[in-house]
């Protein structure tokens, strides 16, 4: 258990540290070095530490949406953007929505397979875990099960998945991941690095543009990028979703994963092979495979519409001509409440995950808010809601933000604050996509840290945290993640103690807060976040995507060009 610590146990602030940073910071900064120093050493890990430890504490239930402790997290945050000096972009800091609750019965929900052999029903949540697609009580689908290999329909890649096949009233059952790219085509699909494609998100709604009853997502750790255990820990219980959008955008009404397992199981009792089908699965003229099996799913649910809010503070721009133009700073504050006990724990804290992030915005917005004068344009800070229930309060600021998108120059978003120590190396995903690179790479150079690229373009990351849904609206996003490059360690201390993280903690009741963690680590990413964020609302034009960019288009529709 995570109980609240004596702020006795706190470390004191790395003084090396903020000797370095300061010393490099005002280099390549527009004014004021003075009070940007004061900024920037603002932002220690004395106040780290007391964030993070109130905000994973065992008190706030994991902070899961609507509840008790997520309402208590979003006040706290509150309090402290007031405290900073931040301003409320409309009535208060709470920018308040309504999601709908869906919580399946296991006990009276059924996912059944009938072949050749007689009827197969999944073991739950060990096989498969399902879960509707629509805010309702009963779901009750039957249709054939048709292999849709990885379910992209992509042109610019000249790939089908689908054909001209009617796949209405069926189930899908689809490969997770990117087609595979080889040595004739080895930038197909990013090669090594993951596209939106190969999100299971993207194969959901594909699938219900496709009219099909249900989609089934063939579970693999690689592809995926987390074991089954995080299946089970974050898609059992109750599932959220905004209410349906005024434009009808369709839904699958089952959704689910399967285990790799299960899958080779069925396809083999209908003659069929998933090695097999996978080969076939990875070149273009692949087309939809009926496997003759029929899938039953019959999903007993009790549904709730319950309200969560963003916490939304803003700076005012200190320059009339461009105050109506803003950069954002996000990161989540949510986690997954209270679920099944593991070894006798059953809250989920996410001290890592995500109330590090808080910490290091909190201390972001107190640095901003010490700044006299303020930047030139405002800055906002946005720690979104019911992100891990899919990026949920980023897509509601995306549908109804207060500043318009086409005068957001930028997103910098943090998911996961360092609590291991000081780095020579900082990651910053989207880098290699838009012109805010140039600034990232600038400002971790002065502060000695070499950019280092994604660590697991594979897994693509880019697509999974609160920075996406501004990116699919066109607006240019950096995904600032701590390095590995451990000073003081030996090669490979920081990879294997991430390893242990995803492997032990990641979506479990053991991500809780230590008050021995090391934050000098944390203090350089929100130093470094901080820096990028100002000399975006200092400089004379918008980031740009560059023009390999899929998401340039975007911002060209919304910039009127």
């Amino acid at each position: 258990m995570n109980r609240l610590p004596t702020p006795a146990l706190l470390r004191r602030p790395g003084r090396a540290l903020a000797a370095a940073v300061l010393g490099a910071a005002t280099l390549g900064a527009t004014a004021n070095a003075a009070d940007l120093r004061e900024a920037l050493e603002s932002i220690t890990e004395r106040d780290l530490h007391a964030h993070l430890r109130f905000l994973s504490a065992d008190e706030l239930r994991g902070r899961a949406p609507g509840t008790f402790g997520g309402d208590a997290a979003a006040a706290y945050i509150a309090t402290q953007f007031a405290r900073a000096g931040l301003e409320p972009v409309a009535d208060d800091f709470l920018q308040r929505f309504e999601v709908v609750g869906v919580t399946t019965d296991p006990d009276r929900s059924v996912l059944a397979f009938r072949g050749p052999t007689g009827e197969r029903a999944a073991a739950y949540p060990s096989e498969a875990v399902v879960w509707p697609g629509v805010a309702d009580s009963a779901i009750d689908v039957e249709g054939e099960l048709v292999f849709v290999g990885y379910g992209v329909s992509a042109p610019e890649y000249d790939w089908d998945d689908f054909g001209d096949v009617d796949l209405s009233g069926t189930v899908l059952l689809a490969l997770v991941g990117d087609p595979p790219s080889g040595p004739a085509e080895p930038d197909l699909f990013g090669g090594l690095a993951l596209t939106y494609y190969g999100r299971w998100t993207y194969k959901l709604e594909e699938a219900a543009r496709r009219g099909a009853a249900g989609v089934l997502l063939v579970h693999s750790t690689m592809q995926a990028g987390y074991p089954w255990s995080v299946v089970e820990a974050s898609w059992t219980g109750e599932q959220y979703a905004l209410p349906p959008r005024p434009d009808g955008a369709p839904v699958t009404p089952l959704q689910g994963w399967v285990t790799r397992d299960l899958t080779r199981e069925l396809l083999a009792d209908a003659g069929l092979d998933l090695a097999d089908l996978s080969a076939r699965a990875a070149v273009r003229d692949f087309s939809p495979v009926r496997t003759g099996m029929t899938v039953r799913g019959t999903l007993h649910a009790s549904t709730r519409a319950l309200e969560t809010a963003n916490v939304v503070g803003v700076l005012p721009g200190e320059d009339p001509s461009v105050r109506n133009e803003a950069v954002l700073l996000t990161t989540h504050y949510d986690h997954l409440g209270v679920g099944a006990a593991v070894d006798g724990d059953s809250i989920y804290n996410g001290a890592y995950d995500n109330a590090s992030g808080v910490a290091l915005l909190l201390e972001m917005a107190e640095a901003f808010g010490s700044l006299e004068p303020r930047p030139r344009r405002s800055v906002v800070l946005i720690a979104t809601a019911a992100e891990e229930a899919g990026l949920l309060g980023a897509e509601y600021y995306v549908r109804n933000a207060p500043i318009p998108l086409r005068a957001t120059l930028a997103d910098i978003n943090i998911d996961g604050g360092n609590l291991w120590g000081e780095t020579d190396d900082v990651v910053a995903m989207g880098s290699d996509r838009s012109t805010l690179g140039m600034l990232v790479r600038e400002r971790a150079r002065e502060m000695g840290m070499r950019l280092a690229p994604d660590r697991a373009p594979e897994k693509g990351f880019f697509f999974r945290s609160d920075h996406f849904p501004f990116v699919r609206a066109g607006v240019p996003a950096l995904y600032i993640e701590h390095g590995l490059s451990y000073r003081g360690r030996p090669a490979g201390w920081g990879e294997r103690r991430l390893a242990a993280y995803d492997g032990r903690d990641y979506h479990q009741p053991s991500d809780e807060y230590d008050p021995l963690m090391d934050l000098s680590g944390a203090v350089q990413q929100a130093r470094l976040a901080f820096l990028v964020g100002y000399d975006v609302a200092e400089g004379d034009a918008f980031p740009e995507w560059f023009e390999s960019s899929e998401f340039k288009p975007a911002r060209d529709r919304a910039l009127g060009r």
